[in-house]
């Protein structure tokens, strides 16, 4: 599948507190990666595609929580494609321009500082 994203992504962990209605969810996920429109989140047991889902998490650096609504587009089970990590791809349906704004400076700083990012263009490695 070839990769769609335009946005430079930072590789991080983060940990990402799942939210709505009746989901029984673990109490949080862990990201592989972030951009200013969605997230690859580390799971065993993604959702289905398409599954809408509130999403609040943390940035360094950032006083208040970012909260999205989020869709799983794409999932990857846990022994396709080794070596990469079993999750799903989260694209952010409602984003405030501040969270926005947080994630587009919080990736920039990862690439002015040198931390490991995201090639937009390349591989669909989440």
């Amino acid at each position: 599948m070839a990769d769609r994203r335009r946005d430079l992504r930072a590789l991080v962990r983060l940990e990402v507190e799942p939210g709505g209605p009746g989901l029984k969810r673990p109490p949080f996920y862990v990201t592989h990666n972030i951009s200013v429109s969605g997230m690859f989140l580390v799971t065993t047991d993604p959702l289905p595609e398409n599954t809408r889902l509130k999403l609040q998490f943390q940035i360094p650096g950032v006083k208040d929580k970012i909260r999205v609504t989020g869709e799983v587009t794409w999932c990857r089970e846990h022994e396709e494609r080794p070596p990469f990590f079993p999750g799903m791809g989260i694209r952010f349906l409602e984003i405030t321009e501040k969270d926005r704004g947080c994630i587009e400076q919080f990736v920039r700083e990862f690439l002015e500082d040198g931390k490991p990012t995201g090639n937009p263009l390349g591989s669909q490695e989440g």
